[in-house]
């Protein structure tokens, strides 16, 4: 009596993990896309890194000249304010620096405070009775010349005009001071960062006007 045997079944051999399996590696239509959409998002990912690297610097540039002018108008308002007289250096018919006397241990000092237009540079100086170093309180000043850095007032808050008053005369006229400044960083990636300061007009307590 004649038998069949069945013939085994073979499996395909391109299943993964057989040996002899056939693999098939990208093509390059699949690598350029691949490459392309990693550029994008490389460079997406810079971008960001990029802008946010400028705001980092444009807030610190911001920070400094707002730390920088209220340090030096605190400063300058506590002498002002203590102040027994204030004489003016004036060039150019204009107010470049305020030399103020104060009592400080039971002792007149005077402190002498300018404004250097080359340098940008607001400064403090011990000039009496010995001198001391210059303290630049603000940098990076920028020179404007329709900004008067130095105002001074008389006792009726009548500004003084240094194009038509002697400095002894304004000197003995002045009974408040105002100061008005721009600073400005810049960096070269970045625009320049720029803080205008208008201050208060600081009143010299101690010192007697009569004109």
């Amino acid at each position: 009596m004649p038998t069949t045997t069945p013939k085994p079944v073979r499996e395909p051999r391109r299943r993964a993990g057989l040996p002899g399996a056939r693999r098939r590696a990208f093509t390059l239509v699949e690598v350029l896309i691949a490459t392309t959409l990693g550029g994008i998002v490389l460079a997406a990912v810079l971008s960001s890194f990029l802008f946010l690297g400028r705001v980092g610097y444009s807030v610190q540039n911001y920070a400094d000249m707002e730390r920088q002018a209220r340090n030096a108008m605190e400063t300058f308002a506590l002498d002002v304010r203590m102040a027994y007289d204030a004489r003016w250096t004036v060039v150019n018919n204009r107010p470049v620096a305020v030399t103020v006397e104060v009592e400080q241990g039971g002792s007149r000092v005077r402190y002498t405070y300018a404004y250097n237009a080359a340098a940008g540079t607001f400064t403090r100086q011990r000039t009496g009775p010995s001198t001391g170093p210059a303290v630049v309180l603000i940098s990076g000043i920028r020179n404007n010349p329709n900004i008067d850095f130095f105002t001074a007032y008389k006792i009726d808050t009548e500004k003084i005009n240094f194009a038509t008053t002697t400095p002894n005369a304004a000197s003995n006229m002045t009974k408040q001071i105002q100061i008005s400044l721009e600073a400005q960083r810049m960096r070269s990636t970045l625009a320049t960062a720029t803080n205008k300061v208008v201050s208060a007009r600081f009143v010299l307590r101690n010192k007697r006007v009569t004109t």
